[in-house]
């Protein structure tokens, strides 16, 4: 049968099952802190104090603070190490650019002023803003040796009883285009890479299938990936300012999204033999959403913040590709390599509503102290087919109500002026995990995805340190960012109670069955930024 196949786009309609993954909705879901130096230096902790172009994001109210109209702009160098512990074996890989975390024009139009001077509505000021954020851009590197679990066991797991008369090429068929099957499972198949035991049954007959490894074999994985991307935020906004103690805004948003995924899955076997699964992945679209916030101040020293966030509604599309390249020593070498065709599908998917609630002391002119509390509800997101509806996504959502938390992330921040013209900031900010410890990927039966690799995020830190000048008509900011992601990675899904049948018939005199499944890694990821804004006031 013939091994190669050239790479097409084939027309798939509705009989495959959706791409789409509760990890993929977690990725977007998933909040950052990115913004101004002085917000980022002070750990995006701006929620009650406004007056500053990232913070506008988070509260809209905090732009009713502003006195004078401004521009202001931002870059951000940025420079990541990825480190994994998989059973013991160290890797690691980095990452460094340069980006460009915001542009904002801030309009301070002064409105009815009463006799007394400060009541009523004091100033009426848009806002129109760009900001990043969210950025995709890591490299991770992750191996290990002597794992008892293989992808090839997986691929034998995820093709069940799938005869290979429907798996392979022949004549005008193509299993590519039968949305019965995976294409994990053509993959497996046509890579030589499992073998059929096919029982009779009078006239009828039943496959099973298995590993080409040899019983008690051991293999040695690689895994890298590499990830670009960002979401940006396009924003009007307007917010007001009642009588100096009570501001009111309002945000209208529109979020691009574009994401891209390469990755390398890569198993030796015994003499000499091996695999490499490649997979490339991109995710495009737009989105809308709406942001109201409240800040009140009922003494001179204190600020109380509130905001909401709607979901934001994307129109997104996936495309996903796979290339196999194998090499194996039966009796005779056989080696090869193919690409499966493109995959292209598009969907709607609403994130979860956010709230925001913060506080503020301020020092007289020398200094404040701030604090903020964020929620998203992630829980709540869902996918949607073009037409609005659930229906043909009830698996994915019960997914994301299973296999997702809501996010909770505590924010502080603290700005000394040592001056009238400088100041130095501090910040923490910690993120809860965006997954539940034992979730785990589930892929429905005729996926197109062969990606099938799926990190658990556990938490996320960032600590911050800034420095900040100004003048009555500009000013400019500096501040140092550390972030660090923890996060479990697994190579495959590997708890089913078929794929550990697969195992047992592969490793018989193993009675501990936690050893058969994929064991899996550690991984933190450390970005350090050096994020520098200027802006001007008029």
């Amino acid at each position: 049968m013939k091994k190669t196949l050239l790479a097409l786009t084939v027309l798939l309609l509705g009989t495959f099952s959706m791409a789409q993954t509760e990890f993929d909705a977690q990725k977007l879901i998933q909040p950052d802190i990115i913004g101004t130096a002085r917000y980022m230096g002070m750990a995006g902790a701006f929620g009650a104090l406004g007056g500053d172009a990232s913070a506008i994001k988070d509260n809209p109210a905090g732009l009713g603070i502003y006195r004078s109209s401004e521009i202001t702009g931002t870059i951000n160098l940025q420079y990541q190490t990825s480190n994994s512990d998989w059973n013991g074996n160290i890797s690691n890989d980095n990452l460094l650019n340069l980006g460009f975390n915001n542009l904002s024009y801030i309009l301070a139009k002064p409105t009815y002023i009463s006799e007394s001077g400060n009541s009523g509505l004091l100033n009426s000021n848009w806002s129109f803003s760009y900001n990043r954020i969210k950025s995709f851009d890591r490299n991770s590197a992750i191996s290990t040796k002597n794992s008892t679990s293989s992808i090839t066991d997986y691929m034998s797991y995820f093709t069940g009883n799938i005869p290979s008369g429907n798996l392979g090429s022949s004549g005008n068929y193509n299993p590519y285009g039968n949305g019965d099957i995976s294409w994990i499972s053509v993959v497996g198949y046509q890579g030589w890479l499992m073998n059929e035991t096919v029982t009779k049954n009078g006239s009828d007959s039943t496959s099973s299938w298995s590993s080409l490894l040899s019983k008690n074999e051991m293999v040695s994985p690689t895994f890298t990936i590499q990830e670009r991307g960002a979401i940006d935020e396009y924003s009007i906004g307007w917010a007001g300012n009642f009588s100096n103690n009570l501001f009111i805004g309002l945000n209208a948003n529109l979020q691009s999204v574009n994401y891209s995924m390469n990755s390398q899955y890569k198993e030796s076997f015994g003499n000499n033999d091996g695999m490499t699964l490649s997979n490339s992945l991109s995710t495009t679209g737009v989105g809308i959403n709406l942001n109201l916030g409240i800040i009140y101040r009922p003494v001179d020293l204190l600020r109380l913040g509130f905001a909401v966030h709607s979901p934001t509604v994307y129109g997104l599309t996936d495309s996903n590709s796979a290339n196999l390249d194998y090499y194996i020593n039966y009796s005779t070498i056989i080696s090869g390599n193919f690409d499966t065709p493109n995959y292209s599908k598009s969907y709607l998917m609403a994130t979860p509503w956010k709230v925001n609630a913060s506080g503020a002391f301020i020092l007289g002119q020398k200094g404040l102290i701030s604090a903020e509390y964020v929620r998203d509800f992630s829980t709540s997101s869902y996918f949607m087919d073009d037409s609005y509806s659930i229906q043909n996504y009830k698996e994915e959502n019960k997914g994301m109500k299973t296999m997702l938390k809501d996010v909770q992330t505590i924010k502080v921040g603290l700005e000394y002026k040592y001056t009238t013209n400088w100041a130095i900031r501090l910040g923490y900010a910690n993120m809860s995990s965006g997954t539940n410890p034992n979730a785990d990927l589930l892929l429905q039966p005729t996926t197109t995805r062969t990606d099938v690799q799926y990190f658990i995020n556990n938490n996320t830190n960032f600590y911050t340190v800034g420095i900040g000048y100004r003048e009555s008509s500009w000013f400019m900011d500096l501040a140092y960012v550390n972030k660090n992601v923890n996060e479990t990675f697994y190579a495959y899904n590997s708890f089913a109670s078929d794929f550990l049948t697969i195992m047992q018939n592969r490793f018989p005199t193993e009675t501990d069955t936690s050893k058969l499944m994929v064991k899996p890694a550690n991984v933190n990821t450390m970005t350090n930024n050096l994020v520098f804004s200027i802006g001007f006031k008029f």
